[in-house]
């Protein structure tokens, strides 16, 4: 029997290659679509990136999941809050969550003036006048009444904060059994990075510590609205890890991810009738846990809570710009949080494919049919 050509032989391996590399395409198109009314709340929206909540409406492609009109959400359009090309916003009403399954509240902060004032799509850095933002007490009124007749809530900084309103926030607060203390907190690598640190950030300083801030080097930086900051500095006051989530007892119950290692905006929030599923730990030294215990901070505290089907993310989790890649792949998302795990993944990449994704995954998942 005659050997087949090197020609054939190579044409035959092109082949496989070729198989392989789509198998991932066809499996995904072969999955039975699922059904799930989803409402994205966004209302920090500048820009055409739509980075605030991009992610919610790809996870649901990703997973093959369909409105009641047989469509994936589109990050462009199917969402409430503020339109970049008119330059207006929309408040939540009830009707947008009359037929909905699950609300997300991606985030609230809103769109400022200062928002424009920077070359190309970059968000402002200092204080300026608001456009449009924060929750209204009708809209938490609406939340409320869609939690009570079943609705999953899933919610995350900045649910709470300024601009929303004092009666929203309370409403908001109690639906999720937290309290908010006033607090946030962000790290970052450079303090004296003018692109990314908010000059308001050394004027709270001075203010309140009396002294100009040394911004050398990176640091952890709570503040508390503009009354009192505290900056634990990387190697005096902080160690590598900087800040982790680590499960609790209460949340290895959902099979959820061991831990993440997140540590872009957070808020600090109390459980006040809520699980904590997930708590934010600080990699504190002794210093640091002393900076943070004379302004009565702690190294640890709640990063996921769950009261009935509220679910509350305290940090900027959904927020990424990063490419998330054709979501039309089945297998994609177990890979990308292997390579996380592995440490095949850049820090961004591992909080967001190794500890958020896996999870909100979840939560969409549970209620989709």
């Amino acid at each position: 029997m005659p050997r087949p050509s090197p020609t054939l032989r190579v044409a035959a391996a092109a082949a496989v290659v070729v198989a392989f590399a789509a198998l991932p395409s066809v499996a995904w198109r072969l999955q039975a679509p699922r059904t799930l009314e989803v409402v994205v709340v966004d209302k920090t929206v500048p820009f055409h990136n739509y980075r605030e909540h991009a992610a919610v409406p790809w996870l649901l492609h990703a997973m093959k999941i369909q409105n009641a009109a047989g469509r994936f959400l589109d990050a462009a359009r199917d969402y409430v809050g503020f339109d970049p090309l008119g330059k207006k916003g929309r408040d939540l009403t009830a009707d947008d969550l009359a037929h909905a399954d699950v609300l997300v509240l991606a985030d609230t902060y809103g769109v400022y003036t200062g928002d424009y004032a920077r070359p190309g799509e970059q968000a402002a850095l200092e204080r300026s006048p608001k456009i449009y933002g924060g929750l209204v007490d009708d809209e938490a009124h609406a939340i409320e009444d869609f939690a009570a007749r079943g609705g999953m809530v899933i919610g995350e900084f900045n649910a709470f904060a300024s601009p929303t309103e004092d009666r929203a926030r309370a409403r908001l607060e109690a639906l999720f059994g937290v309290r908010w203390t006033k607090w946030v907190a962000r790290y970052w690598p450079n303090l004296q990075d003018e692109n990314e640190v908010p000059r308001w950030i050394g004027r709270l300083y001075q203010r309140a510590a009396g002294a100009a801030l040394d911004a050398r080097g990176g640091g952890l930086v709570f503040v508390r609205e503009d009354a009192d900051i505290v900056v634990l500095r990387d190697d005096e006051d902080l160690r590598g890890h900087i800040v982790t989530q680590e499960r609790t007892p209460a949340g290895a119950v959902f099979g959820f991810p061991e831990r993440g290692s997140f540590y872009y905006w957070m808020d600090l929030v109390e459980a006040t009738g809520s699980e904590v599923l997930y708590e934010h730990v600080v990699d504190a030294t002794p210093a640091g846990e002393r900076k943070l215990a004379a302004h009565g901070l702690r190294r640890r505290f709640p990063a996921l809570t769950r009261r009935w089907d509220a679910w509350y993310f305290a940090g900027d989790f959904v927020d990424s710009a990063m490419d998330l890649g054709e979501p039309e792949r089945a297998w994609l998302m177990p890979y990308r949080r292997a390579r996380a795990g592995c440490g095949g993944a850049g820090a961004e990449e591992a909080s967001f494919w190794g500890w958020y994704a896996p999870i909100a995954a979840r939560l969409l998942s549970s209620r989709a049919r």
